[in-house]
Protein backbone atom coordinates (compact mmCIF):
# COMPACT_ATOMS: atom_id res chain seq x y z
CA UNK A 1 0.00 0.00 0.00
CA UNK A 2 1.44 3.51 -0.77
CA UNK A 3 0.58 6.13 1.25
CA UNK A 4 1.20 9.66 0.31
CA UNK A 5 1.85 12.54 2.09
CA UNK A 6 1.18 15.67 1.02
CA UNK A 7 4.08 17.40 2.54
CA UNK A 8 8.10 16.75 2.78
CA UNK A 9 8.23 17.86 6.51
CA UNK A 10 9.88 14.95 8.22
CA UNK A 11 7.31 15.05 11.50
CA UNK A 12 4.24 14.97 9.13
CA UNK A 13 5.73 11.82 7.18
CA UNK A 14 6.42 10.03 10.29
CA UNK A 15 3.52 11.11 12.21
CA UNK A 16 1.41 9.25 8.93
CA UNK A 17 4.06 6.29 9.10
CA UNK A 18 3.47 5.87 12.64
CA UNK A 19 -0.08 5.64 12.79
CA UNK A 20 -0.49 3.97 9.01
CA UNK A 21 1.97 1.48 10.67
CA UNK A 22 0.00 0.45 13.72
CA UNK A 23 -2.44 -1.44 11.02
CA UNK A 24 -1.04 -1.99 7.48
CA UNK A 25 2.28 -2.33 5.78
CA UNK A 26 2.53 0.88 4.06
CA UNK A 27 4.96 2.48 2.21
CA UNK A 28 4.63 6.18 3.24
CA UNK A 29 6.06 8.85 1.34
CA UNK A 30 6.18 12.62 1.23
CA UNK A 31 5.75 14.70 -1.69
CA UNK A 32 5.53 18.47 -2.15
CA UNK A 33 2.07 19.76 -3.10
CA UNK A 34 0.38 23.21 -3.00
CA UNK A 35 -2.24 23.36 -0.06
CA UNK A 36 -3.54 26.37 -1.35
CA UNK A 37 -4.10 28.65 1.44
CA UNK A 38 -2.36 30.95 3.88
CA UNK A 39 0.84 29.92 5.15
CA UNK A 40 -0.54 29.99 8.27
CA UNK A 41 -4.08 29.02 7.89
CA UNK A 42 -7.33 29.76 10.05
CA UNK A 43 -10.40 28.02 10.77
CA UNK A 44 -11.69 26.32 7.74
CA UNK A 45 -8.69 27.50 5.60
CA UNK A 46 -7.17 24.33 7.72
CA UNK A 47 -9.63 22.32 6.81
CA UNK A 48 -9.41 23.11 3.01
CA UNK A 49 -5.61 23.21 2.96
CA UNK A 50 -5.44 19.66 5.02
CA UNK A 51 -7.83 18.45 1.53
CA UNK A 52 -6.13 19.90 -0.69
CA UNK A 53 -2.76 18.12 0.46
CA UNK A 54 -4.35 14.78 0.86
CA UNK A 55 -5.66 15.32 -2.91
CA UNK A 56 -2.83 16.49 -4.84
CA UNK A 57 -0.47 14.13 -3.15
CA UNK A 58 -2.45 11.03 -3.92
CA UNK A 59 -2.72 12.30 -7.32
CA UNK A 60 1.07 12.70 -7.68
CA UNK A 61 1.79 9.20 -6.36
CA UNK A 62 -1.02 7.64 -8.01
CA UNK A 63 -1.15 5.93 -4.24
CA UNK A 64 -3.57 3.92 -2.57
CA UNK A 65 -4.40 6.75 0.39
CA UNK A 66 -3.49 10.60 0.31
CA UNK A 67 -2.90 12.41 3.75
CA UNK A 68 -2.94 16.08 4.13
CA UNK A 69 -2.24 17.16 7.22
CA UNK A 70 -2.63 21.08 8.16
CA UNK A 71 -1.36 23.54 11.14
CA UNK A 72 -4.00 25.58 12.10
CA UNK A 73 -5.31 27.98 14.19
CA UNK A 74 -9.13 27.76 15.34
CA UNK A 75 -11.00 30.46 17.12
CA UNK A 76 -13.22 29.24 20.43
CA UNK A 77 -14.58 30.53 23.19
CA UNK A 78 -12.78 33.65 22.54
CA UNK A 79 -9.61 32.38 22.38
CA UNK A 80 -7.08 31.14 20.11
CA UNK A 81 -6.04 27.58 19.47
CA UNK A 82 -3.34 25.57 17.25
CA UNK A 83 -4.28 22.13 16.00
CA UNK A 84 -3.39 20.40 13.14
CA UNK A 85 -6.27 19.39 10.99
CA UNK A 86 -5.88 15.97 9.05
CA UNK A 87 -7.85 14.76 5.78
CA UNK A 88 -7.27 11.05 4.81
CA UNK A 89 -8.47 10.22 1.60
CA UNK A 90 -8.09 6.82 -0.42
CA UNK A 91 -8.21 6.29 -4.36
CA UNK A 92 -11.77 5.34 -4.45
CA UNK A 93 -12.60 9.05 -2.94
CA UNK A 94 -13.54 7.92 0.36
CA UNK A 95 -12.42 10.59 2.91
CA UNK A 96 -11.87 10.51 6.72
CA UNK A 97 -11.21 13.69 9.24
CA UNK A 98 -9.39 14.28 12.43
CA UNK A 99 -7.86 16.70 14.28
CA UNK A 100 -4.52 16.83 16.71
CA UNK A 101 -4.90 17.85 19.94
CA UNK A 102 -5.05 21.52 20.66
CA UNK A 103 -2.97 24.07 22.89
CA UNK A 104 -3.97 27.79 23.64
CA UNK A 105 -2.21 29.72 21.12
CA UNK A 106 0.21 32.00 22.73
CA UNK A 107 -1.66 35.77 22.63
CA UNK A 108 2.00 37.26 22.33
CA UNK A 109 1.92 36.16 18.76
CA UNK A 110 -1.89 36.53 17.68
CA UNK A 111 -1.09 39.87 16.14
CA UNK A 112 1.80 38.75 13.82
CA UNK A 113 -0.38 35.53 12.49
CA UNK A 114 -3.37 37.71 12.42
CA UNK A 115 -0.99 39.05 9.75
CA UNK A 116 0.08 35.74 7.91
CA UNK A 117 3.08 35.49 9.96
CA UNK A 118 3.75 31.69 10.28
CA UNK A 119 3.26 29.99 14.11
CA UNK A 120 6.77 28.38 12.97
CA UNK A 121 8.34 31.23 12.13
CA UNK A 122 7.32 32.49 15.05
CA UNK A 123 8.56 30.28 17.66
CA UNK A 124 12.01 29.95 15.74
CA UNK A 125 12.53 33.25 16.71
CA UNK A 126 11.55 32.60 20.36
CA UNK A 127 13.80 29.27 20.79
CA UNK A 128 16.55 30.17 18.45
CA UNK A 129 16.22 26.96 16.03
CA UNK A 130 15.53 27.54 12.84
CA UNK A 131 14.12 24.02 12.37
CA UNK A 132 11.85 23.60 15.29
CA UNK A 133 8.28 23.32 12.65
CA UNK A 134 10.35 19.99 11.18
CA UNK A 135 11.55 19.41 14.63
CA UNK A 136 9.73 19.50 18.12
CA UNK A 137 7.43 22.04 17.03
CA UNK A 138 5.89 24.80 19.58
CA UNK A 139 4.51 22.21 21.61
CA UNK A 140 7.48 20.55 22.06
CA UNK A 141 8.93 23.76 23.29
CA UNK A 142 6.42 24.35 25.02
CA UNK A 143 5.84 21.09 27.12
CA UNK A 144 9.72 20.62 27.32
CA UNK A 145 9.84 17.79 25.18
CA UNK A 146 7.08 16.03 26.98
CA UNK A 147 4.71 16.34 24.00
CA UNK A 148 5.86 16.60 19.85
CA UNK A 149 4.88 17.71 17.11
CA UNK A 150 4.94 14.69 15.69
CA UNK A 151 2.71 12.98 18.64
CA UNK A 152 0.06 15.38 17.63
CA UNK A 153 -0.15 14.80 14.31
CA UNK A 154 0.02 11.09 15.28
CA UNK A 155 -3.31 11.53 17.14
CA UNK A 156 -4.65 13.21 14.36
CA UNK A 157 -4.14 10.66 11.84
CA UNK A 158 -5.31 8.16 13.76
CA UNK A 159 -8.20 10.04 14.67
CA UNK A 160 -9.10 10.49 10.54
CA UNK A 161 -7.75 7.00 10.34
CA UNK A 162 -10.88 5.75 12.38
CA UNK A 163 -13.04 5.12 9.72
CA UNK A 164 -10.84 3.01 7.92
CA UNK A 165 -9.16 1.24 10.67
CA UNK A 166 -13.03 0.14 11.75
CA UNK A 167 -14.06 -0.98 8.45
CA UNK A 168 -17.22 -3.04 8.87
CA UNK A 169 -17.85 -1.46 12.11
CA UNK A 170 -18.47 1.77 10.95
CA UNK A 171 -22.12 2.79 10.44
CA UNK A 172 -23.35 3.50 7.40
Amino acid sequence: MIVAVGSTNPVKVEAVRRAFSLFWEADVRGVDVESGVPKEPFGPNAIEGARNRARNALRALNADFGVGIEGGIFHLFGKYYCAGFVWIERKDGVHSTGMSGWFECPEAFLPDMLRGRELGDLMARLSGNENIKREEGAIGFFTRGAVKRVDLYTHGTLMALAKFIAAGRWPR
